[in-house]
């Protein structure tokens, strides 16, 4: 059965919307203020949300930046019921990511016109992405490798790339619209927001620039001076900006001194992990990461408590495109341990894969340990930690 969220402060009319949809056979679930009625979007995930503007305790817009915020609701429809009937409030709810808006007062063929349309327009879209999923299926067997490759990486990229930019549209118009109502803390929320959509856009940026690489053969190898712990250290942070908290992150570290790796490559085989790990991890898990030396090697772990890979699937983990039977619902290009391999393979090392269906998943990674001395490390990557097993929670 579809269900619809009403968020209405105005008791009569979340009453008398109710009782129509509730009629016409829809689920109903209605919630008097804006934090209620988010909670209530979190929780049922509903197929459609109908929601004031002016409220109290959060109002529609705050609302509408959170749902397009959430990967699992991003796409939802969204309709705004507004008293307001003036182009710049109209404009204002449209340009923030509302597929339609009501204006009270509304009859009930007007309401139910406007639900209608916005389901089987989230159904028809729906059934335009499945079909382009399996015409690109269709050309993975037909096209060649590398051609079609190409192809995808922008028609990934051209689609994956919206949501970042869209959340930096939404969190900048909440500043600017609020710079004197908002807390501190509200502010900050807004600014990391910014912050981790634009690193997640570049890493999207470096994904698609490193496949490249590799499918012409121009990828090379360029080890350098590195004190990796705190390489590794600002790429857990990033990610963690880019989680927004969703998680808790915990580094620890047993290498001491600078070696020599590859700086991008090791940040690629790292973000392509971690991205990983929140992906395929429940909120409020947590994620390690552990960095030590053992044996003329180092070792690079990132393990988290997620649902797992299907025994199965291990022997294609690391093949282009391929999707674990338990993970093809989730977005994904398919390609991130692909890139994690190829990393790895330049650096003459190795990687393991330890795993358990929903207990979670363990990535170790070998690289060659190559100690430098008597180098200049970059200032921003501070100085070796001391001779003692240091751990935090990033």
């Amino acid at each position: 059965m579809t269900t619809i969220l009403i968020i209405e402060d105005e008791a009569p009319i979340r009453e008398e919307v109710r009782d129509w949809l509730q009629f016409e056979e829809f689920e109903v679930l209605d919630a008097e203020n804006g934090r209620l009625g988010l909670q209530l979007a979190l929780m049922h995930k509903p197929d459609l949300i109908l929601c004031d503007i002016a409220m109290p305790e959060m109002n529609g817009y705050e609302i509408l930046l959170e749902i397009r915020s959430n990967p699992t609701l991003g796409n939802l429809p969204f309709v705004f019921l507004t008293a307001a009937a003036d182009r710049d409030s109209i404009r204002k709810g449209m340009n923030l990511g509302a597929d339609d808006y009501l204006t009270k007062p509304f009859t009930h063929v007007e309401l139910l016109k406007a639900v209608h349309t916005r389901l089987q327009k989230h159904a028809t879209q729906a059934a335009q992405q499945q079909k382009k999923v399996e015409i690109l299926n269709i050309a993975l067997q037909e096209e060649r490798k590398k051609q079609l490759l190409k192809s995808r990486l922008i028609a990934m990229f051209s689609h994956d790339c919206r949501n970042p930019l869209t959340l930096i549209l939404l969190a900048s118009d909440i500043l600017s619209a609020g710079e004197d109502k908002l807390s501190a803390k509200r502010k900050l929320q807004q600014h990391n927001r910014i912050r981790g959509s634009i690193h997640l856009l570049l890493q999207m940026l470096d994904d698609m620039l490193l496949v490249a690489e590799m499918e012409s053969g121009y990828l090379k190898f360029s080890p350098e001076p590195l004190l990796l712990a705190a390489f590794t250290k600002e790429i857990v942070e990033e990610f963690q900006m880019i989680d927004q908290n969703a998680h808790q992150f915990t580094f620890q570290n047993l290498l001491l001194g600078n070696v020599e790796v590859d700086r991008k490559l090791f940040r690629q085989i790292l973000a392509n992990l971690l991205s990983n790990a929140i992906k395929y991890s429940q909120p409020n898990t947590e994620i390690c990461i552990n960095l030590y030396e053992k044996e003329g090697s180092i070792f690079l772990e990132v393990c988290d408590q997620g649902m797992g890979i299907p025994e199965e699937s291990l022997p294609l983990l690391f093949h282009p495109f391929h999707r674990a039977g338990n993970a093809k619902q989730i977005k994904g290009s398919g390609l991130g341990l692909h890139i994690v391999k190829e990393c790895v393979n330049h650096h003459q090392g190795d990687i393991e894969v330890q795993s358990q269906v929903n207990r979670g998943t363990t990535f170790i990674v070998q690289l060659p340990l190559v100690r430098v001395t008597n180098t200049t490390t970059p200032a921003k990557y501070g100085k070796p930690p001391n001779k003692q097993q240091h751990q935090e929670t990033v």
